[in-house]
């Protein structure tokens, strides 16, 4: 495998390398995403489905700050995954203005077929790769998601 000098690398020529990498690597998913019974899921479609998993009862602003996207837009996904049996969107017992968020049995079933199948062709991708790659990306990974956070270095 062809392995770059580390002392020649700069943030300029890494930023290029995020900036071309992430939007190829998501186009990828995307379309291992659109194959099999969830089909029908978008990417956010599954971020937001794994936000409401994490986080049973959620409302939708928070889910909003997570997908980066307006109150608007985050209620209009919300309303097509309720339609589609999904998700459920309750009114909070105490706070009336509050919506709770929930997965149901299929939106479960849906999120980790999804899951699982990327997975695997991620996985199955990923083993092309020696051990010293696959913990180079690794490292990588988590420094850039360190940075790239909210109040990150």
């Amino acid at each position: 495998m062809y392995h770059e000098r580390v002392a020649d690398t700069t943030p300029d020529q890494v930023a290029n390398a995020i900036l071309e990498t992430i939007p190829t690597s998501m186009r990828a998913i995307r379309e291992q995403m659109r194959s099999g019974r969830a089909a029908s899921l978008s990417v956010s479609q599954f971020r937001l489905l794994l936000f409401v998993r994490r986080n049973p009862g959620t409302s939708l602003s928070p889910l909003a700050d997570h997908l980066a996207t307006s109150l608007p837009g985050v209620s209009q996904q919300v309303e097509r995954l309720v339609r589609a049996g999904l998700i459920t969107r309750e009114q909070h017992q105490v706070e009336r203005r509050r919506i709770e968020l929930c997965l149901t049995d299929a939106g479960a079933s849906t999120l980790a077929e999804c899951d699982a199948r990327t997975r695997a062709w991620l996985c199955e991708r990923l083993s092309a790769l020696d051990s010293e790659e696959l913990a180079a990306i690794s490292n990588a990974l988590r420094s850039l998601r360190r940075l790239l956070a909210p109040g990150g270095e």
